[in-house]
């Protein structure tokens, strides 16, 4: 069977029955639908259950109304967490495994000047250009 491990990103190959517990939807709902994503946020039993934090639509919280709907380019957004529920491997397909260095380039990322970003961003470019994966805009083109 498959092996998921920590902070994998998954999708429910199957509708799961939500507790309702552990949840901040703006529209609670019973059952997360076949295509929900989500993240495993521990392993139960190796290669059998999974706990899984499934993710909704896109909200930001607003001061004095609270969790509003948003857009996932909104500097504030996030996604609303549907549930945190307990899945067998049969139940999810593996989306994309967990990266410890994207986690450390976003943390860095979050915690450099804005006046290094745009440099960043031209070295992430050209690597990607090397690869001939694509072709960079040029910095005056933004």
């Amino acid at each position: 069977m498959a092996q998921f491990e920590l902070f994998d990103q998954v999708q429910l190959a199957e509708a799961v029955a939500l507790s309702g517990e552990m949840s901040n939807a703006l529209e609670p709902l019973e059952v997360a639908p076949v295509g929900t994503i989500g993240t495993v946020v521990e392993v139960l039993e190796p290669g059998e259950a999974y706990l899984v934090e499934l993710f909704g639509d896109w909200v930001s919280l607003e001061v004095g109304t609270g969790l509003v709907r948003s857009t996932h380019d909104r500097s504030t957004a996030f996604r609303e967490t549907l549930g945190v529920e307990v899945v067998k491997t049969s139940q999810i397909t593996l989306l994309h495994r967990y990266s410890p260095v994207k986690s450390d380039l976003f943390r860095l990322l979050d915690e450099m000047p804005a006046s290094l970003l745009a440099e960043v961003q031209d070295f992430a470019e050209f690597l990607q250009q090397r690869q001939g994966q694509t072709t960079p805009t040029p910095p005056a083109a933004r």
